[in-house]
């Protein structure tokens, strides 16, 4: 009788532990979900959308909203992302000194080129918006802290693709898929390589309308103290004002930017 509860107590553990596991997938879930919509939702959506039954979205809910990582408006209904979540974000922007760093570079480059400035940081695939310091202007680029960017096909994830060594490009690259957004995306391999070397040799990419049509951006890598690549300032705006005969005189004011950050970080090599 010994023998057959050791065996089964582990199985007992193991079944508990995915069940732990499971459910904590599906509130990250959640909790993903409802920061790409905006940050609020029903509880009706999220089971749709989620594939979960009703119950169990609520019950998941509910032990989110304990912990303060959502929280539930007592008018509506809808559930919204709460403090915790933020307190959470908001610590991992403080760990990283680009974020705080670049700030003051930010703005100046705003304001001296005229278009929205941004700050990106790779993760897997994609380049992450963390930053952004708009411009005055009427129309201009606006997009939420978090949107993700094709490394081939924008200009900061092109800006954080040449500054990795050759090995580690290609393997981006060739993992990455090389999606058409437009009939301007580089999606083959020679010319992208091509247009990567180009760019690191002026020290900017250029994003003329590869991701979106009427959208143009320019983008540098920043360095850190090892001289490793760690972000990238970029400015996007319409095409219409950010024109290619411009493309030189706003490329390197978005890389003495990135020079400059690099510098206050400690790169010696900027």
């Amino acid at each position: 009788m010994t023998e057959l509860r050791r065996r089964g107590r582990p199985a007992q553990e193991g079944t508990s532990a995915t069940k732990g596991a499971q459910a904590l997938d599906r509130g990250l879930e959640i909790l993903q979900f409802l920061a790409q919509s905006g940050g609020s939702s029903s509880v009706s959506v999220l089971s749709e959308k989620l594939d979960l039954p009703l119950s169990t979205t609520f019950r998941l809910l509910k032990v989110l909203e304990k912990s303060e990582f959502v929280f539930q408006d007592p008018q509506l209904g809808w559930w919204h992302i709460g403090i915790q979540s933020f307190t959470v974000g908001s610590t991992y922007m403080n760990d990283r000194d680009v974020v705080s760093v670049a700030g003051p570079f930010m703005r100046r480059l705003m304001l001296l080129s005229g278009e929205t400035a941004n700050l990106a940081i790779r993760n897997n695939m994609d380049a992450v918006l963390i930053r952004q310091c708009e411009c005055q202007a009427m129309v201009r680029m606006c997009a939420p802290l978090g949107s993700r960017l094709p490394l081939h096909a924008s200009g900061a994830g092109k800006a954080l693709l040449y500054a990795l060594d050759e090995e580690e490009m290609l393997d981006l690259i060739v993992r990455s898929g090389l999606q058409t957004f437009t009939p301007h995306t580089l999606n083959s391999l020679i010319p992208l390589k091509k247009d990567l070397a180009t760019s690191a040799q002026r020290g900017y990419a250029v994003d003329h309308e590869e991701h979106a049509l009427g959208l143009n951006c320019l983008a540098s890598a920043i360095f850190d103290k090892n001289n490793q690549p760690i972000a990238a300032i970029s400015i996007s705006g319409p095409s219409s004002r950010m024109e290619p005969a411009r493309f030189a005189e706003l490329g390197e004011l978005v890389r003495d930017a990135a020079r400059d950050i690099s510098t206050a970080l400690g790169d010696p090599h900027s």
